[in-house]
């Protein structure tokens, strides 16, 4: 949740985040490090079971020799995250540093992968090359959610798409043209061909200047005051970190579990068409297997970099729509529809005895990939607070990994006895896992709105369009924190800023207190200060995105006012009475006050309805500090 807070009233309706909007050249440069870090992705895509394979793995081992990925994403991706988000260095930041080791730790690894001729070996830099791709990833999806205004998200997103399908595009092509070099045909000692370890080296260079490069001109915000007080009184630590996930998970969106039941059947499929594919072409296409070896093989692991290559060149296109077409009619729809054409592309490339042809349903898994990179991280990052985006998007992986950990342990045997060990039926097979995952997205139904995505909508509608900023008066008293409370659901359906004043008058609360039948204030800025913390240390814990604090010297019912100007899209939530009020009143006097004069509409909360004998009996004691809910600038 990003806050600001404001010692000052403001008139100026159109105030602009905290978070400054970004240059397009800006934005394409904080996001190209995603080229090298899916270069690497993408190298363990199509090249590191090939080279499993060459030496010396037999087929039904696949599944489990890529138990890093699964493992390591459980593991590392939202540990890192948790811990990037209670981090922060006033020269590296909070984000940077774990993006640049991971893609420094994959960069070291890629370079030493094809001198391994020992399977264990190869299995062991498999592990360190998925742990540097997880530590590097989620933080820098983060990353981009930290640095960018809400109004510049979603292009965010779709630029990271974009890299994402061209580093995977230089990889796979690489593998496919270097394959053709007739220089680079000859076998090292281990087995593997010179042309693999060329895709490499160019792995190697291509992170190391990429990321480097986007870290180097890219600056993270430095938090506000408030931010960095909680940061550093957040505890450290592993356990910690452990407890933030347990913590997130128990609180996150109804939406996000709904994702995971889809993620279940797509991840999967995802996992075997990686492992597979090369054997499929080889057993339909080039009449090859990995155990015969010779050049039909070699040809078919060539082919498989091309067919990953043409689907992510789609994803960098249709990239450029997808995000349009599901602020249109809902995500879900539209990830729906491409789980649809991912499946039938699988099935009918397990049956394709051509090469060529063979190309032509990758444009249907090059669809589905824009829609599974970009999509579903995008509603998240709008769904979930600001300031634990890190934990969420490892929670996000966490769904994605733990399908993949079954497939590795559990797919060798399928296999081996229900696939007759043909890697056209596993391919099949995947593409029917993604027809299952396409009817359960259509199966999910529209989330409430309180948890539907205010950037890109799940699939119900807003039904709250009229207005830009709810404004509600705190003093830090029950009904105050009740009318807050209803305040910032009214915000959250409307996708409209939330803005808690606190009013106080200068100086010690008189001795006699406040006349009878009216409101007491709130007396001394540290007093206001404190209450307008309360106010908002439950909104902070939710799912609040955008929060705006103001402190204001002054009346309470004008603090509001002059808040919201003069534009009518504006609202204001004030309670019907307050502590002080008389009995059986109505309208407290903020109350009145506010609807005498507001310009914009105003939502009055029945406060006076609460059990205040039993609220209020501890504050009429003790709180020189404390005011009346409606009066303090509550409003409730």
């Amino acid at each position: 949740m990003t806050t600001t807070t404001s010692d000052t009233v403001s008139t100026d309706v159109g105030q602009a985040e905290r978070r400054p909007l970004m240059t397009g050249r800006a934005l394409l440069m904080m996001n190209l490090g995603f080229f090298g870090v899916q270069f690497s992705f993408g190298l363990t895509q199509s090249a590191v079971n090939p080279l499993f394979l060459l030496i010396g793995a037999d087929p039904d081992q696949l599944p489990i020799l890529n138990l890093a990925g699964p493992v390591t994403g459980l593991i590392i991706q939202p540990l890192i995250g948790a811990i990037s988000d209670r981090t922060w260095h006033p020269r590296w930041g909070r984000r940077r540093p774990f993006i640049t080791v991971g893609a420094l730790l994959c960069a070291v690894i890629l370079f030493l992968f094809p001198f391994v001729g020992i399977l264990w070996l190869a299995v062991i830099c498999f592990w360190l090359l998925d742990a540097g791709n997880n530590t590097s990833m989620e933080p820098y999806r983060a990353f981009i959610s930290d640095r960018l205004p809400k109004s510049q998200l979603a292009r965010g997103f779709l630029t990271q798409s974009m890299f994402t399908g061209a580093g995977a595009v230089l990889a796979n092509l690489s593998l496919f043209i270097l394959q053709k070099v007739t220089a680079l045909q000859e076998e090292a000692g281990n087995g593997v061909p010179y042309w693999m370890y060329v895709c490499f080296m160019i792995g190697t260079v291509c992170i190391l200047l990429t990321v480097l490069t986007a870290m180097a001109r890219t600056r993270e915000l430095t938090p506000s005051d408030e931010e960095l007080r909680e940061i550093r009184a957040t505890p450290k630590g592993l356990h910690h970190a452990v407890a933030e996930i347990a913590d997130a998970v128990k609180v996150m969106p109804v939406a996000m579990h709904k994702i995971g039941v889809v993620f279940l059947f797509q991840w999967y499929a995802m996992f075997i068409y990686w492992q597979f594919l090369a054997v499929s072409l080889g057993e339909t296409v080039f009449g090859a297997t990995p155990e015969e070896g010779g050049a039909g093989w070699d040809a078919a692991i060539g082919w498989s970099g091309l067919q990953n290559a043409a689907y992510n060149f789609v994803t960098m296109v249709s990239a450029l729509f997808l995000v349009g077409f599901a602020r249109r009619i809902g995500a879900k729809r539209v990830h729906a529809v491409a789980l649809g054409l991912a499946a039938l592309s699988l099935v009918w490339l397990s049956r394709i005895d051509n090469q060529y042809v063979a190309l032509l349903p990758m444009i249907g898994v090059g669809i589905f990939w824009a829609s599974a990179v970009g999509v579903p991280y995008l509603m998240v990052a709008s769904m979930v607070p600001a300031k634990r985006t890190g934990v969420y998007m490892g929670i996000l992986n966490m769904m994605i990994v733990v399908p993949m950990l079954i497939q590795t342990i559990t797919f060798g045997w399928i296999f081996q006895h229900l696939l007759g060990g043909k890697g056209s039926n596993a391919i099949m097979l995947a593409g029917v896992l993604l027809g299952i995952g396409a009817v359960a997205m259509l199966w999910v139904n529209p989330p409430d709105e309180a948890d539907e995505s205010p950037i890109v909508p799940l699939g119900s509608k807003r039904s709250i369009t009229v207005y830009d900023r709810v404004v509600v008066g705190s003093d830090g008293t029950p009904t105050s924190l009740y009318a807050v409370d209803r305040a910032a659901e009214v915000a959250q359906a409307a996708q409209a800023r939330l803005v808690v004043v606190t009013a106080y008058r200068e100086g010690s609360e008189p001795a006699e207190g406040a006349a009878a039948g009216l409101h007491r204030d709130v007396h001394g800025a540290e007093a206001a200060r404190e209450a307008l913390a309360k106010s908002v240390t439950g909104l902070t814990k939710e799912r609040a995105r955008y929060i705006e604090q103001r402190l204001v010297a002054g009346d309470p019912a004008q603090a509001l006012l002059d808040t919201v100007g003069a534009n009518p899209a504006n609202l204001i939530v004030v309670g019907n009475r307050g502590l002080g009020a008389s009995q059986g009143q109505l309208l407290g006097s903020v109350p009145a006050g506010v609807v005498r004069n507001a310009v914009c509409d105003v939502l009055v909360v029945q406060t006076s309805a609460l059990d205040e004998d039993r609220m209020f009996a501890g504050e009429r004691t003790g709180a020189a500090t404390e005011a009346d809910p409606e009066g303090g600038t509550s409003t409730r």
